[in-house]
């Protein structure tokens, strides 16, 4: 799998948690501008008609006030992304879920995770419940894939050596995801500092875990 493939999958799977963020999170618009113009990049990263088309629906929920509709427009453009890699894997369904859906999902969850946890630097007014959510999400999500791996049921022609190290990468992700989920039920301002801080770590150790699989799969 190419780089640019790979961020722009990950880019792609950051929408739902973007729609999550503001349906549970309540930050400001300016984490939706801020999000919206990272995850566009997509456009640059593969450009298509499907890109493009997706990237300017996206850029559409940004003007649009009513709930309903924005929520059919984020629906719209992870749809059309989806439609876009699926395309260019040129891979089964279940192929597709397992093999990169599950790993990059992961990878998109700690760095929306890492981004809120930011933003509540600049907006400590948002609700931290969803940000603990998204973090218990990531942790368990990292326990689903470690097992789906260790048997076999993903990568089964990867060899021993790099398996075990892929397994202690999402098993590093896994805690420190969960970590950074026992921080933020922290009541002080203390908690979303550390959490924002394991979201880091998680993010590198994750993107090493999920590329590591993506390429030797």
């Amino acid at each position: 799998m190419e780089l640019n493939l790979f961020v722009y999958v990950l880019l792609a799977y950051c929408i739902p948690f973007l729609l999550y963020s503001n349906y549970r999170i309540n930050p400001r618009k300016g984490f939706s501008i801020l999000f919206v113009s990272i995850i566009s990049m997509v456009i640059l990263l593969k450009f298509s008609f499907f890109s493009l088309i997706a990237g300017v629906i996206l850029a559409l929920t940004l003007i649009i006030e009513k709930d309903k509709f924005k929520f059919i427009f984020y629906g719209l453009s992870f749809l059309i992304l989806n439609i876009d890699i699926f395309i260019k894997l040129d891979l089964s369904i279940s192929v597709f879920l397992l093999n990169y859906v599950l790993p990059i999902s992961l990878t998109s969850g700690v760095l929306s995770s890492m981004m809120i946890g930011h933003w509540f630097l600049v907006d400590p007014t948002i609700s931290k419940e969803g940000m603990m959510k998204i973090a218990l999400l990531c942790s368990i999500l990292s326990l689903l894939i470690l097992l789906l791996v260790f048997f076999e049921i993903i990568g089964p022609d990867i060899d021993s050596i790099f398996k075990n190290v892929i397994l202690v990468l999402y098993s590093s992700a896994g805690i420190l995801s969960f970590a950074s989920y026992r921080s933020l039920a922290e009541k002080s301002y203390t908690g979303v500092m550390a959490s924002t801080g394991l979201s880091y770590l998680s993010l590198i150790v994750s993107l090493g875990a999920s590329g590591g699989l993506l390429l030797l799969s």
